[in-house]
C-alpha cells in the first residue's frame, strides 16, 4: 500500500511513501502521518492512497499521529483550490492553516467508576470507604475531581482497583479556549424589525434551497446585523447545518463570541483564531471535524475549518483589510468564504455598514443579492458628524493643536452629562518621531527604514516593523546637540494630552502596545461597558463592532493619515475609518456626536463620511477606479523581491521586472520595479513589481513563470495575487 503525502516544504510536489502492514488500518486522508525526508523526520499529511509504485527508493511511513482525520475529501478540494488560486504550494497551506507539529497529541484523563454498588462485603480503610462514597455519588469521577476533593488519592484508588472496587479507564478530555466576555444582558432574541425580518428571509430560503447563495448584508453601523446573524444560525442548526461565522481580528471575538455564547449552548460553539494554544487548536479542530462543534466563530483562518454538513458562512465587518493575510499564505478569507460556500452549495452572508467597492460592484454585476439594513435599530437617529478645518485651529505658539477647541468643548460636555467618549487615531505610540533640531537627524530603525515611535512613558523607542527596541538618548548620535523634539503625535501622546487638559476624567488607552498582554484588551473592554473609564483613545482596534450605549462622543483625531498612504484604496478606507469609528457613537438612548479633525476637509472620503452617505462615496469611487483602470475593473499580482543585501535586491528586482516583460504577452501590463514604501524591514530590501491585467489566468501563468525560472538559488520572490498591502 503506497499513500501520497503533502509536507510543510517549499514544493508543489506530494512524496509517495510505503505503508508498513501493521500501519495500513490506521491509514486514511486527512490524518497526519511521521515520514523520512532526506535525513530528517517530518509530519505530512494523507492526500490519497496510490497504486503500485515500482521504484525501489520509496520509503516507509514511521508513524500515524492521528486517530481520526482532520479533513476529508470536500475540505481538500476547497484547500486545493486555494493553493492553485493564490499560488501556494499544497503542503506549505495545509502547514500553515491545519494543527500540526509532531508533538501534538490527543489528552486523555484517568476516569474512575464503581465496579460495585454493594462493597459492604470488601473490608475498606476509612479514606477508600470516603472516596469509594464520593465515587458512588458523582458516578464516572475523572481522577482530577478527586485529587481536588482528597488529599493523595491515586495509592487509594489503585488498592480500590486491586479489590475490585473501582476500574480505571482513559477518556479523552478537550483543551478549551477562553470563553467570550461576559458583557451585556441576557441574551434570549430580540423582535426584528421589518427590514430586519426580510434580511432573515432572504438568508434563510439560500440556506434551505441547499444551493450557493451569496448576499450582501449592508447595515448601516447600529442596525442590528448581529441579531440577523445569530437568527440565521439558529435556523442553520435547526436544519443540522454547520456554520462558520468570520470577525475580522481577536480583537472583535471576545465580545461577539459572549453574545453567541448568551444564545447558543457551549458545547455547540468553538473559536478559532491565533491567539489560542496549538493544542486547544488541534482538540477544537477534531470536535469540528467530529461535528460536536456546529458554529465555529473565529479570525480569517477558521474559514479552512472541516465544519461538516457546512450550509452557511457569515463574514462580519467584510470590507475589513485584516481578513487578507500578508504572510505566508497571502489568502483573503473574504474571498475563500464565498468559494468556499460555493463548492459547499452553502448560504454565504458578506455583511457591513462600509462595504467593499469589490462587493459593491459584485451586486451592481448581478452577481450577489442586495440585502438593506438602512436604520438603526429602534430608529435611534445617526450620530450629527462636524468636520473641523485644523488649518484655522493655530495655537498661541503658531503650531496645531492635538485637541481643537471645538473637540474639547464636545469632550467637557460629555464628561458634565455623565456619558463617555471615544478618541480614535490611525496611528501608534507618544511621537511619530524623534529628531535634532540642530542637524535635523531622525532616528531610525537600525534594520528598517522606519523612523522609530517614541513612547515616553517607558522612555524608549521602538520600531514596530521588527520590534526592536532602544532608549531615548539625551543627545543626538550625529551631531551631539542636545535639542531633540519630537514631531507627531499618537495614542499616547493625546492620552496624555486628555489626562491634563480633564485631570478629573479616567482616561485609558487601547492600540496594540497596550493590549499586547492576554486578557488586557477584555478588561478595557469591561471597563468601558461597566462605566469605569470616561475617555477612552484608540487606534483602529476601537472602530471594530463594539457596542457601548454610553458613548455619546467619538472624535477622531486626524482623518488624514490613512489618506496619506500610496495605496490606490487609500479614500475606501479612510471612509470606512471615518463611517465605522462614527458608528461608535449614539447607540444607546442617547443621540451620538462625531468630531472630525481634518487638514483636507474637501476631500470626497471626509465629506461622504460626514453625511453617511455610502452610495455618493462608492460613486465618486468607482468612476476614478474605472478612469484608472484600478480593481475591480483590473485584477493585480504583487511580486515582492527581497533581501539582506541592498545593491543585489535592486540589482534582483531589475532582472525580474525585464523577465516579467519578456513574458508578460499582451494581456499583462508590468509595472515596476520599485523599492517597497517602506525600503527595509527587519533586515531584508524590498522591492515591488506589480502585475496588471484583466485575466486572472493570463496573471497567474505570468507569476508562476517568472517564480519557476528565477529558481530555487535567484532572489527570493513572494506571490501575492489581490493584493491588499502595497507599504
Amino acid at each position: 500500500m503506497f499513500v501520497r503525502v503533502a509536507v510543510n516544504i517549499p514544493t508543489d510536489k506530494a512524496f509517495v511513501y510505503s505503508v508498513p502492514e501493521e500501519l495500513e488500518r490506521e491509514v486514511t486522508m486527512g490524518k497526519r502521518v511521521l515520514v523520512p525526508l532526506g535525513n530528517r523526520r517530518i509530519a505530512g499529511y494523507i492526500l490519497e492512497s496510490t497504486g503500485v509504485d515500482d521504484r525501489e527508493d520509496i520509503k516507509d511511513i514511521i508513524e500515524v499521529l492521528d486517530k481520526e482525520p482532520l479533513f476529508n475529501e470536500d475540505d481538500l478540494k476547497f484547500y486545493q483550490w486555494a493553493s492553485g488560486y493564490y499560488i501556494h504550494q499544497l503542503g506549505r497551506l495545509l502547514g500553515n492553516v491545519l494543527p500540526g507539529g509532531v508533538d501534538i497529541k490527543a489528552k486523555t484523563e484517568k476516569i474512575i467508576t464503581l465496579c460495585r454498588d454493594d462493597a459492604a462485603d470488601v473490608k475498606l480503610t476509612e479514606k477508600q470507604k470516603k472516596i469509594s462514597d464520593f465515587i458512588s455519588q458523582h458516578g464516572e469521577t475523572p481522577i482530577s475531581l478527586l485529587r481536588r476533593e482528597f488529599k493523595d488519592p491515586s495509592s487509594v484508588i489503585r488498592s480500590l482497583e486491586k479489590k475490585g472496587v473501582v476500574s480505571i479507564s482513559e477518556r479523552e478530555v478537550y483543551r478549551r479556549p477562553k470563553r467570550g466576555l461576559d458583557i451585556g444582558a441576557d441574551d434570549t432574541g430580540l423582535i426584528l424589525n421589518k427590514e430586519q425580518e426580510v434580511a432573515l428571509k432572504e438568508i434563510t430560503s439560500g440556506i434551505i434551497s441547499g444551493k450557493f447563495s451569496p448576499c450582501l448584508l449592508h447595515g448601516v453601523t447600529g442596525s442590528g446585523k448581529t441579531e440577523v446573524y445569530l437568527n440565521a444560525i439558529a435556523e442553520t442548526l435547526r436544519l443540522n447545518g454547520g456554520i462558520i461565522c468570520l470577525v475580522p481580528e481577536i480583537a472583535l471575538t471576545p465580545q461577539l463570541l459572549s453574545r453567541f455564547n448568551r444564545r447558543f449552548k457551549d458545547d455547540e460553539i468553538t473559536v478559532l483564531h491565533s491567539g489560542i494554544s496549538r493544542s486547544a487548536r488541534y482538540d477544537q479542530w477534531r470536535r469540528i471535524q467530529r461535528g460536536e462543534a456546529r458554529i465555529v466563530v473565529g479570525a480569517r483562518s477558521a474559514i479552512f475549518a472541516p465544519v461538516r454538513n457546512l450550509r452557511l458562512i457569515i463574514v462580519d465587518e467584510e470590507h475589513d483589510t485584516s481578513y487578507k493575510q500578508d504572510d505566508r499564505v497571502r489568502y483573503n478569507a473574504r474571498d475563500l468564504a464565498v468559494i468556499r460556500a460555493k463548492l459547499n452549495s452553502a448560504a454565504v452572508v458578506l455583511g457591513s455598514a462600509t462595504p467593499g467597492i469589490q462587493t459593491y460592484f459584485n451586486i451592481k454585476e448581478k452577481q450577489y443579492k442586495y440585502l438593506s439594513l438602512p436604520k438603526r435599530v429602534d430608529d435611534k437617529p445617526m450620530p450629527q458628524v462636524e468636520i473641523i478645518d485644523m488649518k484655522d485651529k493655530r495655537d498661541e505658539s503658531g503650531g496645531v493643536p492635538i485637541i481643537s477647541r471645538p473637540l474639547r468643548n464636545a469632550i467637557q460636555d460629555t464628561l458634565e452629562s455623565g456619558k463617555q467618549s471615544l478618541l480614535f487615531l490611525n496611528r501608534r505610540g507618544f511621537n511619530t518621531f524623534l529628531y535634532c533640531l540642530d542637524c535635523g537627524y531622525v532616528f531610525k530603525c537600525l534594520n528598517c527604514s522606519v523612523s522609530m515611535t517614541h513612547h515616553a512613558g517607558a522612555g524608549i523607542l521602538r520600531c514596530h516593523y521588527c520590534d526592536f527596541s532602544v532608549k531615548a538618548p539625551p543627545l543626538c548620535p550625529s551631531c551631539q546637540g542636545g535639542r531633540i523634539r519630537s514631531y507627531g503625535v499618537g495614542t499616547e501622546k493625546v492620552t496624555e494630552e486628555v489626562s491634563m487638559l480633564f485631570p478629573q476624567a479616567r482616561v485609558e488607552r487601547m492600540d496594540s502596545d497596550t493590549t499586547v498582554k492576554k486578557g488586557v484588551h477584555e478588561k478595557l473592554l469591561k471597563a468601558l461597558d461597566s462605566g469605569d473609564i470616561d475617555i477612552l483613545v484608540g487606534t483602529q482596534m476601537i472602530t471594530k463592532g463594539h457596542d457601548f450605549p454610553n458613548v455619546t462622543l467619538v472624535g477622531v483625531i486626524s482623518a488624514d493619515t490613512s489618506l496619506n498612504i500610496p495605496d490606490f484604496r487609500a479614500a475606501e478606507r479612510t471612509f470606512q475609518l471615518i463611517t465605522q469609528v462614527s458608528g461608535r457613537s449614539g447607540r444607546g438612548d442617547s443621540p451620538g456626536r462625531v468630531i472630525v479633525q481634518t487638514f483636507n476637509p474637501q476631500h470626497y472620503a471626509i465629506g461622504r463620511a460626514k453625511e453617511h452617505d455610502y452610495y455618493g462615496f462608492y460613486e465618486d469611487e468607482i468612476s476614478l477606479r474605472r478612469e484608472l483602470d484600478y480593481p475591480p475593473f483590473s485584477r493585480m499580482v504583487n511580486l515582492r523581491i527581497s533581501g539582506i543585501k541592498k545593491d543585489r535586491v535592486a540589482e534582483d528586482a531589475a532582472k525580474t521586472g525585464v523577465l516579467a516583460r519578456k513574458l508578460s504577452g499582451n494581456e499583462v501590463e508590468v509595472i515596476g520595479p520599485a523599492e517597497a514604501p517602506i525600503a527595509r524591514i527587519k533586515g531584508r530590501y524590498r522591492w515591488h513589481i506589480l502585475l496588471k491585467g484583466k485575466n486572472i489566468k493570463a496573471l497567474h501563468t505570468l507569476a508562476r513563470n517568472v517564480a519557476a525560472k528565477t529558481g530555487r538559488d535567484g532572489p527570493d520572490i513572494k506571490v501575492d495575487v489581490d493584493p491588499v498591502n502595497f507599504m
